[in-house]
């Protein structure tokens, strides 16, 4: 971690903690454990409904001969990762660390070595700072309540005090806290969502912590409030904020899979590398930081994908670090074309994923002066003009960088932006295409921007539960009709479409009946909602008379959502258009 000085003497180690973190960005999480021989990911256990004797097998079975912690860490360097977060415990309660209070340890295995000790080692030798993943819920310990409802037939809970189990987890966070100095910077809890947080101590167990190790960060998964808000498998639409309005300690954690984070023999999809720069992006542009994940194979080795994904988004990080470390969130709620923002100071950093045809870019209502912008890395100069309330850029005529070509504009001050509002032409449309939506799902959002003869569209639509919103502002109440801009590729009709105009949201909520804060939220009402059907189009978009709504006088939020599939995935989305019905 960043040494401190003496203009931060009277930073408290915690408040130091927070601001390196804030300024970090780039994490690597580490998902590996017994679990990997089966080979089917983290939840194996459960998912196949193993016994715990049946389970026991595998520890005997444990030795990664070609584990290579040193590899690892000159991987993560490579890519750019400046932390690192290992599962010391998962929720098989297998411990990965020489725990002292327990056999179910990776020390009685054949391999026989403290795997986070050299994990540890290995990674701050490289510089990169390292944080302890826990889970709370532990399938293995006898006192740990309540059963998996599977398995309590043969494994009864009358007899076992979950006091017990406080007080083994307690026993390992000390330990944790203390014989791996300077490790770790966070505790990144899991599995809390069971047990509501007094009925396993959560606030007594963090203030031993921290009582332990001051500077320590600890994340939301225990539900009670504490340093960082953990949105797992999807990207917050508009970043994360507390409940003073003021931008919230967040981290995305996101796998390369198209699921588990163990290791998973039969996975076949893959995110791009290109795809993976651009979600990196996305999060830094919105205050947050990427915690992405691989799972190491049983063996000890990380799977040539992972590898090949985490050299090329370091290759782009040569050319294009300064974008990305100390950064902060983009001062634009909107932007005219795909791409993101992040600021530093008196510059900004324009992320562009798609060349525009017309090779301009648009930076809407800034109202500082422009004093230069360069493309990177060769520091090539471009040509800025005012138009309007607008600053245009004029582009070369090809992209540095297929995933991400960087400007970095210059200006005269920090940066000062009116926020862009999406409101009816003269003739009383509202064109919204996708690029001004907000795409958003809860954990496992599928939904994401793809592109099609260098068009932008919704596309990837594979759950239900994921939506495109749009906030729209209007003179006056009227009727709108809505025009869809859409494709259905053959034999995937028979979906429907909703629009829900004005709907108020809810959090998702807990088994333990907790607001959860790693995954979005979901409608519960809505002053109007409203379906049509889609037939296949072939593929080709077309557009469709969809809805009549009503709009109220001001701002108006409109969402999209496919909660009905006719097959396995809903369209692809260009936008809406809404038309005045009067």
């Amino acid at each position: 971690m960043a040494t401190r000085t003496k203009a931060t003497s009277a930073i408290t180690p915690r408040e130091e903690t927070r601001r390196w973190f804030r300024e970090a960005k780039f994490g690597l999480f580490i998902h590996w454990g017994v679990y990997a021989l089966l080979g089917k990911g983290e939840w194996i256990r459960t998912v196949d409904k193993i016994p715990q004797d049946e389970y026991a097998k595998l520890p005997p079975a444990f030795n990664p001969t070609e584990f290579r912690p040193d590899e690892w860490a000159s991987l993560a360097r490579r890519a750019g990762v400046k932390y690192m977060v290992m599962t010391t415990k998962h929720h098989d309660g297998f411990c990965m660390f020489d725990a002292h209070n327990t056999d179910w340890k990776v020390t009685n295995t054949p391999y026989g070595k403290d795997v986070l000790a050299m994990l540890t080692d290995a990674f701050q030798k490289q510089g990169i700072t390292v944080g302890y993943y826990y889970s709370i819920m532990d399938w293995h310990h006898d006192d740990y309540l309540p059963r998996l409802e599977w398995e309590k037939a043969d494994r009864p809970a009358e007899g076992h005090n979950v006091m017990d189990y406080i007080a083994y987890m307690r026993e390992h966070i000390a330990q944790l806290m203390t014989e791996y100095r300077p490790a770790p910077f966070v505790l990144w809890y899991d599995g809390g969502w069971v047990n509501r947080p007094e009925e396993l101590g959560a606030v007594e167990t963090n203030a031993g912590a921290r009582e332990l190790k001051p500077d320590l960060l600890i994340n939301d998964r225990h539900f009670t409030k504490e340093d960082l808000v953990t949105p797992e498998q999807r990207i917050p639409p508009t970043g994360i904020r507390d409940e003073n309005g003021d931008p919230a300690l967040w981290e995305a954690c996101l796998t390369m899979t198209s699921h588990w984070w163990g290791y998973d023999a039969n996975e076949t999809v893959y995110k791009t590398p290109e795809f993976l720069i651009r979600m990196l992006v996305d999060i830094v542009s919105k205050g947050g930081n990427l915690l992405l994940n691989i799972g190491p194979k049983p063996d000890g080795t990380i799977q040539p994908e992972f590898i090949d994904r985490l050299n090329a988004i370091g290759e782009w990080m040569d050319h294009y670090a300064e974008a990305i470390y100390g950064t902060t969130a983009s001062p634009f709620n909107l932007l005219p074309f795909y791409g993101r923002v992040t600021t530093k100071g008196d510059r900004l950093y324009v992320h562009v994923f798609e060349w525009p045809g017309d090779r301009l870019v648009r930076l809407p209502n800034l109202r500082n002066a422009v004093r230069r912008v360069v493309l990177l890395p060769e520091q090539q100069s471009l040509a800025a003009v005012r138009d309007g309330s607008d600053w245009v850029v004029t582009l070369p005529e090809r992209a540095p960088h297929p995933a991400a070509s960087v400007l970095r504009v210059e200006l005269d001050g920090p940066a000062q932006v009116t926020p862009l509002k999406l409101t009816p032409n003269a003739r009383g449309t509202l064109e919204l295409p996708v690029v001004y939506g907000f795409l958003d799902g809860p954990h496992g959002m599928r939904i994401r921007y793809e592109s099609r003869d260098g068009i932008l569209q919704a596309g990837n639509w594979l759950n239900p539960k994921d939506s495109v919103e749009w906030t729209v502002t209007v003179p006056r109440a009227s009727n709108y009709r809505i025009w869809l801009d859409h494709a259905v590729n053959t034999g995937q009709g028979g979906s429907e479409v909703e629009f829900i105009i004005n709907g108020k949201e809810t959090p998702r909520v807990a088994p333990n009946g907790m607001v959860f804060g790693t995954g979005g939220t979901q409608a519960s009402a809505a002053a109007k909602r409203q379906l049509c059907k889609l037939r296949a189009t072939g593929g080709k978009f077309q557009r469709k008379q969809a809805v009549l709504i009503r709009l109220k006088k001001g701002e108006n939020v409109i969402k999209v959502m496919v909660p009905t599939f006719g097959k396995t995935r809903g369209m692809d989305l260009r936008g809406i258009v809404l038309r005045r019905a009067e």
